[in-house]
Formats: structure tokens, sequence, C-alpha cells
């Protein structure tokens, strides 16, 4: 019984990071962007959002697949620590690359170089890499927290992706948008981060 209790914990918590982390403006403002600047029906957006919001995910797991012998055997209060620095690591290089956003707005429609800056200002997702390591040490393997992250992601970043780019057509909403994201894109994922490490803390870990 309290196996199964865990497992629904995991489950809600992996649901609610993934959707937390993907409304950082660096996640689905760029995508939005590229979406209106080429005319893209919706159809074509929501396809775009969900394959490189799905590449961002695996990508996530691939670098925790990388360095699984060793973070999965960190006690939870270290996790935790791990998890902190990571995510904390990650936004500062974050902001540093979203600069990368004028590369979006300036290139042109059919721009080669542009889709790469969107793609790349996305990267991998480093939120999910404490989720799988706790996910191994509760010996509830990735399938089921990968698929409930990935969930999370895909209900919050579709709409975010799709209605930013109705929004782009706003002459005020555009600069004013990319202004607070590079004040604020940071705000979310550390909310998500520790809220991930509190739960940590708790008796998941038992």
């Amino acid at each position: 019984m309290f196996q199964i209790q865990v497992e629904e914990a995991l489950v809600v918590l992996c649901a609610l990071a993934g959707a937390a982390h993907v409304l950082a403006p660096d996640h689905w403002l760029p995508g939005s962007i590229i979406a209106w600047q080429r005319g893209w029906t919706f159809k074509r957006t929501a396809l775009f959002a969900l394959i490189a919001l799905s590449a961002h995910v695996l990508a996530g797991f691939l670098i925790f697949w990388t360095i699984e012998s060793f973070i999965i055997q960190l006690p939870s209060d270290m996790l935790f620590v791990v998890a902190l620095l990571l995510m904390t690591s990650v936004m500062i290089v974050r902001a540093l690359r979203f600069s990368r956003i004028r590369e979006v707005l300036s290139a042109g429609p059919r721009s080669s170089w542009q889709l790469w800056a969107v793609l790349s200002l996305l990267g991998p997702c480093e939120s999910v890499i404490p989720i799988f390591a706790k996910s191994a040490q509760l010996g509830v393997g990735y399938i089921v927290p990968f698929a409930a992250f990935l969930g999370g992601t895909l209900v919050a970043g579709l709409p975010a992706i799709i209605s930013g780019r109705r929004r782009c057509d706003n002459p005020f909403w555009l600069p004013q948008g990319v202004s607070l994201a590079r004040r604020k894109m940071a705000a979310v994922p550390a909310l998500a981060s520790v809220a991930l490490g509190i739960a940590f803390l708790l008796n998941l870990s038992h």
C-alpha cells in the first residue's frame, strides 16, 4: 500500500514539475516567435511544439542516463543539494544564453539558423534529472515518471507556445514579453526546484 502511495505521489510531482518548468519564458517564447514569423497554422505550431518539447525532455533523460551510476547512489539530502545546484547552474547558463533570442527575432522567417536558435535555447531538460534519480532510488522505474513529466510539459507547453504565437501580433506585447522574460525567466524553474527538493526530504525517501 505504501509503495502504491509513493508511486502516485511521484507521478503527481513529475506532472507538476513538468508543467512548472516549461512555463519559463525561454521554453515557450522562442517557439511562439518563430511560429508567428513564419505564419504557421495552429496544427503546424502544435506539431512543432510537440516535437520540440518531447525532444527537450528526452534529451534530459539521455543526460541522466550518462550519469545514472553516480547520481542514484546519492542519499536524499545530498540529492536535494545536487538538484538545487544543478538547477541554479543551468538557470545562470540559460540567462546568459537567452540573449540569443535576438537571433530569433532578427533572422528571416525562412532562416534555418533561426530554427536552430529556437531549439538550442530550449536545450535538454535538466529538471528531469533529479526526478529520474529519485525514481531509481524508489525502484519504480522510468517509464511512468517519464510519461508523467512529459505529459505535464505538453499540457502546459503546447498552449503556451500556441497562445504566444497569437499574442505576437500585438506590437506592444512582443518587446515587453522579451524584456519580462529576461528578468523573470528563472522564477518558475527556481520554484519548481525548491518544491522538488522539499518533496525529496519528505517521506518519499523512506
